[in-house]
């Protein structure tokens, strides 16, 4: 059983503090990777904890105690990154992610307005579930969580002083609760609804019959409206880029299609104008199946329909 009294930091005993029903440890939750008391950490965390204090509440195990409360965001794979470009990753939610003496709990955010809520995406790992946590990456830096079923999720984009925190406090809990895994030796998506553990590619909770976007509506979606695959998946700024960009391309395709029908057949203006919307098809073409592309690990990770 992983002990809520693992010491972090050597120079400062383990205190725990009961913050309206939800435990934690107050020498490790506001304190930075030296064990130095931190005013932004009691901030963001009182904040992440009356924010979701509701659904901890009924996410956290009898006597579980929160060590740490981290803001990242899921690291886009290289496919993602080469073809989607820096204004696709700002489309990725961002991750909250809980350390506690037994598991990691990622909730996923998306910005609505100025500030970031949760979009009811519930992801967990028992310790006992992962293998390594291996560190990558120079100016920005990453950490590459390797599981027990042989699959593996990135993190990046972590605030400044938070990565070595991180790194030190996985290495201590996850040799503190490495007796605890689950039978998908791996990490796991929640229904938040019921709590009931979702399976890949099923988008019906088998407990309560919650359902969830799935991969043949966004692939349709994608195709058929402009921007639709963004949109489908609720990042809704980068739907509208795309929207007028795939607009401004189906404008110039039925011009160019219009202009061509009035040009002799065997004239070199038609022949133009016909390589013209072949380039312009193909274009628009490319674009709707990145987006549809960036979009389907998003759709994977269970979105609710409200």
């Amino acid at each position: 059983m992983a002990s809520i009294d693992v010491p972090i930091h050597s120079s400062v005993p383990p205190r725990l503090l009961n913050r309206n029903g939800i435990r934690v440890r107050e020498d490790v939750l506001y304190a930075d990777a030296k064990g130095r008391d931190k005013n932004k950490l009691h901030k963001r965390a009182a904040k992440a904890l009356d924010d979701l204090g509701d659904i901890l509440r009924r996410v956290l195990e009898p006597n579980e105690t929160i060590f740490y409360i981290a803001e990242t965001q899921m690291m886009p794979g290289a496919l993602t990154q080469f073809f989607g470009g820096g204004w696709h990753t700002y489309s990725i939610p961002r991750t909250l992610l809980f350390l506690t003496e037994r598991r990691i709990i990622a909730f996923r955010l998306r910005k609505r307005m100025r500030r970031w809520v949760w979009n009811r995406g519930l992801r967990t790992l028992r310790w006992g579930d992962l293998l390594e946590a291996a560190p990558g990456g120079f100016l920005s830096r990453y950490l590459t969580l390797k599981f027990r079923d042989g699959q593996k999720q990135a993190y990046w984009r972590f605030p400044l002083g938070d990565f070595k925190k991180i790194k030190l406090l996985i290495q201590i809990l996850k040799a503190n609760g490495a007796g605890e895994s689950s039978a998908a030796g791996g990490m796991v998506s929640l229904c938040p609804n019921c709590l009931a553990t979702l399976a890949p590619g099923n988008y019906h909770c088998p407990s309560c019959g919650a359902r969830f976007k799935d991969e043949k509506t966004l692939v349709w979606r994608g195709i058929v409206i402009p921007g639709g695959a963004s949109l489908y998946v609720g990042a809704n700024g980068v739907g509208v880029l795309r929207a007028a960009f795939e607009a401004i391309i189906l404008l110039l395709i039925f011009w160019s299609i219009f202009s061509a029908i009035r040009e002799p057949k065997a004239s070199k203006a038609a022949a133009d104008l016909l390589a013209s919307i072949a380039l312009e098809c193909t274009v628009l073409a490319l674009d709707k199946l990145m987006a549809i592309a960036l979009s389907l690990p998003q759709v994977r990770d269970f979105i609710p329909i409200e």
